[in-house]
């Protein structure tokens, strides 16, 4: 699909493992730039959160990291879906084990899944939504368990393969209902070791999963370090990995310096970073002051340089570029500020700005006190607005207070995080519904707008992917018209570990493909 090499050197070095006998053994130290804020998967919503708990827990399904994005089996033997979309049939692998010995069935697939759909107090289910879909969960014997749904859904699978969606065993449940919470106990390929705050998370095998040799490993270990001092410990060999991405720079020089002892792998990621305007407050609320700052934005000129300096600098609408429902170059051509002339935008933003009585407007952009790509693109933003006579002053806050503001509405325009654990649309578009759909979605900029609900419901239940991708692209029509949110850049993915790190491969995701249980170590 989208993925591609960082250099011809990492493709070789990936084909050449790939015919290689994996070597059985050695512990795995990775870089983690946080700790994780529960051990719930049902309650996660952070990175740190997957790379913590997916190695211990095991799913229905997963994405299949040699053929993204399909999914393959992971509890799942295999499975089938009636004709009219609303039936899926799931058969288990026998012989399945949670960590202290107990058998995993089918009762525990409808425990998990059901807390997710209706969670015991203390419990905030964070994609209920997503699950919405499911009228109700039989099992008619252990190792079979079947979903129905209220009508066809076309994210149904990917919600089968989500990486938030651990089993948990049905008797712990019963016992406790918010047991994940306060012990880690899976049927994953690692059992929990040892956790310290501030130092480490570490794993070691669990000698009865249920892949034959597999893990590989002997454990892992998450070492918390952030900044310089993670390709300090790549180059120093302190560290063999770390998982999510580092800076074009950081990457050049561990290439320049380790040469073929380092390996890198790129992939445009299912993130980006977009503008959000607060349609609440004036003169935000004005389509022509909101198309104004958009179209004085200059992306196809600023990727290139971009692209040196910063992960977050491929162009693109409302789906990750490259992606099975993406729009296609000549397709972004048409939306405001994607196509036309730099100098022929900003003189249309100028002009929709005077019509709007807005021609000498003042506001702060709110965005995080986060390097790249955060303080990247606020500067470039602050820069491209000046070029049609704005002179607009950036506040920087912390994560924890820019999602507080965000949630009460306390901002003019802010930069925003657009993303999801994968390309699906059902998944990413849900944050631009209106605000009073329940559950309420992630809509920052704070609006109501029956036409992008009734399109978005539409594409949802197509499972033809021709109808479906029409209807897609009204969405983005939708959205660009009425510009509550401006796509800046998508992010690109720069994963780099030790080369002695084999059968890993960097998804589009950095919250896919965590469970180490196919990797290993050459050295």
């Amino acid at each position: 699909m989208r993925l591609v090499s960082a250099v011809f050197a990492a493709l070789l070095l990936a084909h050449a493992a790939a015919a290689q006998t994996p070597k059985r053994g050695g512990e795995l130290r990775a870089a983690i730039t946080a700790e994780t804020d529960t051990t719930d998967c049902h309650a996660g919503v952070s990175f740190t959160t997957v790379h913590h708990l997916a190695p211990h827990y095991s799913f229905l399904l997963k994405h299949d990291q040699d053929r993204f994005p399909e999914v393959k089996g992971d509890l799942a033997e295999s499975w089938t879906m009636s004709s009219d979309g609303t039936t899926y049939v799931f058969r288990l692998r026998d012989g399945v084990l949670f960590h202290d010995g107990t058998p995993l069935t089918s009762a525990d697939v409808k425990a998990s899944y059901e807390r997710i759909l209706n969670p015991p107090p203390g419990l905030n289910s964070v994609r209920r939504a997503n699950l919405a879909p499911i009228a109700a969960i039989e099992t008619p014997d252990p190792r079979t368990v079947v979903f129905r749904l209220r009508a066809p859904d076309a994210a149904m699978l990917t919600e089968f393969a989500s990486p938030w969606n651990c089993v948990y065993s049905a008797a712990k449940l019963a016992i406790d209902p918010l047991y994940p919470s306060k012990e880690v106990m899976g049927s994953g390929p690692f059992v929990f070791a040892s956790r310290t705050p501030g130092d480490h998370w570490a794993g070691r095998r669990f000698d009865r999963y249920f892949v034959p040799g597999q893990p590989f490993l002997d454990g892992f270990r998450l070492i918390y370090m952030t900044g310089a001092a993670i390709p300090n410990a790549l180059q120093g060999g302190a560290i063999d990995a770390e998982f999510r991405f580092l800076t074009p720079a950081q990457r050049n020089r561990l290439v320049e310096t380790m040469g073929n002892r380092v390996t890198v792998q790129e992939t445009t990621l299912s993130s980006a970073i977009v503008l959000a305007f607060n349609t609440e407050k004036p003169p935000f609320d004005d389509v022509r002051v909101r198309r104004a700052l958009s179209l004085a934005i200059d992306r196809n000129g600023a990727a290139a340089s971009m692209k040196r300096v910063t992960n977050t600098n491929i162009v693109g609408g409302f789906l990750p570029p490259g992606s099975a429902f993406a729009a296609t170059a000549r397709e972004l051509e048409a939306h405001p500020g994607l196509g036309g002339s730099a100098e022929a935008n900003r003189a249309e933003a100028r002009r929709l700005l005077a019509e709007a009585g807005a021609a000498n407007l003042s506001f702060k952009l709110l965005n995080r006190n986060a390097q790249d790509p955060w303080a990247t693109l606020g500067i470039f933003v602050l820069d491209q607005w000046r070029r049609i006579g704005l002179q607009i002053e950036q506040t920087a806050v912390d994560v924890p207070t820019h999602v507080t503001m965000l949630a009460s509405g306390n901002f003019d325009v802010t930069l925003d995080s657009h993303s999801d654990y994968i390309d699906e649309p059902s998944l990413l578009l849900a944050k631009f519904l209106s605000t009073d759909r329940s559950p309420p979605p992630r809509n920052v900029a704070r609006y109501v707008d029956r036409e992008i609900d009734a399109i978005y419901d539409r594409q949802r239940g197509l499972i033809d992917p021709a109808r479906r991708r029409t209807e897609l692209r009204a969405f983005e029509a939708r959205m660009f018209a009425q510009a509550y949110f401006a796509p800046i850049f998508w992010g690109e993915r720069l994963a780099v570990h030790a080369s002695a790190v084999k059968g890993w491969k960097a998804l589009p995701s950095h919250f896919l493909n965590q469970s180490l249980a196919e990797v290993w170590l050459d050295r």
